[in-house]
């Protein structure tokens, strides 16, 4: 038996998943057990889940897989110390970079110090976006393809294009900070009054609502070369992160100061959403189009996290002239702690086949007996229903928001009916009602629509197979006053297709919604509020069940409803 467990921490996302015999056993963020958004720190919750759900123990683990060089960050940093030095909060930068380096160093320690000295596994660790570019190849099960990376930054590189034949990756290009896509949107989320690193799918929605009054400035800051991206940091200074980034006066003079957070979004806030995200499509466009004729491959993965951007996704597979792209759905660095294991795997056990994953669904799963104990120790009434899907397929169509907590977890930002909240698409207020009961998040960010496969093509252009919510897709002119809950503002969506295959019970409960309405679409997003991650346990579902307007809660087989 081969077991690896793949590791990422220190930077953000931490997550830990394992490999066992060639194929995903479990995966998990370490954000939904520590209940905080893009938790930095060792995934020791993560780490033990994986553990459980495979019934192995420490001694049971042949290779700790790492997402980083620590030593390449540390020399890297040390070589760039110059634009720091001279600069405010440069020392502090610097030292916390070569801070995290040194723990990433000593990831075997920390993990033996976690799991015991049963623990003797010996640690390998593999270059950034090599981990980006393995677990999306994995993933999408292509043998052959053309691989596009894009982020922040790895040990130096933003961005990686490459082709994947036969097992080998040939690279043909690579970015190296400071001309990073990733930190050039999180400065524009940072000059919008958004957090960066945490609030770029915020400027993303906001795009959809503005003109691209700015966009020759941000093609100035922004564009590449024959495969490689170019930021002008005497526009925009991305030297500290996208926390410290500045863009210069000249920039301010024509796009306005930043936005003080919670601030008034005004129309110029809009344009510059709208030109920047244009400049990072463009930017993306040329870069795929590029990749396609030097690698002549007919397939696409994209990963990193800039591959989270679904509307960027969307263009490219329309326009990059490939036959097939795929967006791996864990494209941010919590992705990595499989492509690090992977890429380990490949090393070590290569006469070991590589089974690719159905789905999605990598994280916990709680029985009929925990969630039953849990509502018992929480005084609370409940059903049975001998219909479930049924029912909760009527409520929803009687205008009900209704939580579903069901089998395991996502793996990955996205809700995919298993962590998911519903309600009609069919209302016009329904967007503006999960909003201000329930979300409590701005009223410009669209929700999502999950639609019965086999009916994509009905209410999405081109829209076949898209299981992951990573792409937006226009919605068909005559469908769009039939789901307007979940049409964004520009005619789009983004949009996951359910196949019974892969969730029978989500599958069900769409079915029968389209049966009773004749429309095959349910908007869904995820299980949480704004602030805190997706729900993890029984217990973080009936906690933001009660803490919020969610009118019905259903945990298969059970069903919670308030009271009027």
């Amino acid at each position: 038996m081969a077991v690896i467990l793949g590791i990422n921490c220190y930077k953000h996302d931490a997550a830990a998943a394992l490999l066992v015999d060639g194929k995903i056993a479990a995966a998990a963020d370490e954000e939904r057990f520590q209940r905080i958004k893009h938790y930095p720190g060792y995934p020791e919750k993560a780490v033990e889940y994986v553990m459980k759900e495979a019934s192995l123990k420490p001694e049971h683990i042949d290779h700790i897989a790492f997402y980083m060089l620590p030593g390449l960050v540390m020399r890297e940093n040390i070589s760039y110390s110059r634009h720091y030095l001279f600069k405010k909060g440069g020392i502090y930068f610097l030292l916390s970079q070569l801070n995290g380096a040194r723990r990433m160093r000593n990831i075997g320690k920390t993990a033996r110090l976690h799991l015991g000295a049963e623990l003797s596994a010996p640690v390998s660790f593999v270059e950034h976006h090599r981990a980006h570019a393995d677990a999306a190849v994995f993933c999408s099960g292509f043998d052959n393809t053309a691989v596009l990376t894009l982020d922040g930054t790895g040990e130096r590189d933003t961005s990686l294009l490459a082709s994947y034949r036969n097992g080998n990756l040939e690279i043909h290009a690579r970015s190296r900070f400071p001309n990073s896509p990733g930190f050039f949107y999180s400065a524009v989320t940072k000059h919008l009054g958004f957090i960066p690193n945490n609030d770029e799918y915020k400027v993303m929605g906001l795009s959809s609502y503005g003109k691209p009054e700015f966009l020759d400035t941000f093609r100035n800051i922004i564009s590449n070369t024959h495969g490689r991206i170019r930021v002008n940091n005497r526009m925009l200074d991305l030297h500290r992160g996208a926390h410290e980034s500045r863009f210069s006066p000249d920039v301010r003079r024509i796009i306005g100061l930043p936005r003080k957070p919670g601030g008034e979004i005004t129309d110029v806030h809009k344009n510059i959403a709208c030109s920047a995200q244009r400049a990072l499509e463009e930017t993306g466009l040329a870069l795929a189009r590029h990749l396609r004729e030097v690698s002549r491959m007919d397939r696409l993965v994209i990963s990193g996290g800039v591959g989270l951007n679904c509307v960027m996704n969307g263009l490219l597979e329309q326009e990059a002239g490939f036959s097939e792209v795929y967006a791996f759905p864990a494209a941010h660095d919590a992705g990595t702690s499989i492509g690090a294991a992977l890429q380990v795997h490949r090393k070590f056990y290569p006469e070991i086949q590589l089974i690719s994953p159905k789905s999605m669904y990598q994280g916990p799963s709680y029985t009929e007996d925990e969630i039953l104990d849990t509502l018992k120790m929480a005084g609370l009434s409940w059903e049975k229903p001998d219909k479930l899907a049924d029912k909760t397929a009527e409520l929803i169509e009687h205008r009900k928001i209704v939580a579903l907590f069901n089998g395991r977890m996502e793996f990955g930002p996205r809700a995919l009916g298993n962590r998911s909240i519903l309600a009609d698409p069919r209302r016009n207020d329904m967007k503006d009602i999960v909003n201000s009961v329930v979300k409590h998040r701005e009223s410009f960010r669209p929700f999502c629509p999950s639609c019965l496969e086999e009916h994509a093509w009905e209410y999405f252009e081109g829209c076949r197979t898209a299981p992951y919510m990573i792409k937006t897709y226009s919605v068909v002119p005559e469908k769009r006053k039939e789901i307007p809950a979940v049409t964004h503002v520009d005619g789009t969506a983004r949009v996951q297709t359910v196949s019974r295959e892969t969730n029978p019970f989500y599958y069900d409960v769409i079915d029968s919604f389209y049966r009773r309405t004749g429309v095959p679409v349910i908007l869904n997003t995820s299980f949480n509020i704004r602030g805190e991650p997706i729900v993890t346990t029984p217990v973080d579902a009936i906690r933001c069940f009660y803490g919020t307007g969610i009118d019905v809660l259903v945990m298969p087989p059970f069903i919670l409803a308030k009271k009027p």
